[in-house]
């Protein structure tokens, strides 16, 4: 999250400027943590004789994996990398994707690639958010050939 406001440590300031995100497993309680929020943020400022304004400049949904097409799709998966390369993780995740809105519409299936660790090279192994982080790029064919044999075998298979 960001906190700004004021420029100078004696002063109160006349705005102040808080930013982060909302992130959940369910869609519901996302949107209850908002409308909670936007409660708390206003009857605060009512309260200390101020005004304030909650507002949401961006969302996506949770992510919602399709069951069956995960169940699928691993099997395809592990034909290309075998079967130790593949970790499944179970339900969805809470990480800021437009994609994730897609999963509400259609059947879709959300994966991620590893891109390198600390074993691997030293300069491996970052969380993605982290300002030193570096990608194993070598990897992509890998992905690529990934999303192809997926994408045909489950063409072949659902005629």
């Amino acid at each position: 999250g960001k906190f700004a406001g004021g420029d100078a440590p004696n002063i109160i300031p006349g705005e102040v400027v808080m930013e982060g995100t909302i992130r959940s497993l369910n869609k519901e309680i996302g949107e209850f943590i908002f409308d909670r929020m936007n409660d708390i943020v206003t009857s605060t400022a009512k309260m200390f004789r101020g005004e304030a304004e909650l507002i949401e400049l961006s969302s996506v949904p949770p992510l919602a994996n399709d069951k069956e097409l995960a169940n699928e799709v691993v099997g395809y998966m592990k034909d290309i990398v075998g079967d130790k390369s593949v970790v499944v993780f179970e339900g969805g995740g809470m990480g800021s994707e437009d994609f994730a809105s897609y999963s509400y519409e259609v059947p879709s299936l959300y994966i991620m690639l590893g891109a390198g660790s600390k074993q691997e090279n030293e300069l491996y192994g970052e969380p993605m958010h982290n300002e030193k982080v570096v990608f194993n790029e070598d990897i992509l064919p890998t992905g690529a050939a990934i999303h192809a044999y997926s994408a045909i075998m489950w063409l072949k298979n659902h005629k």
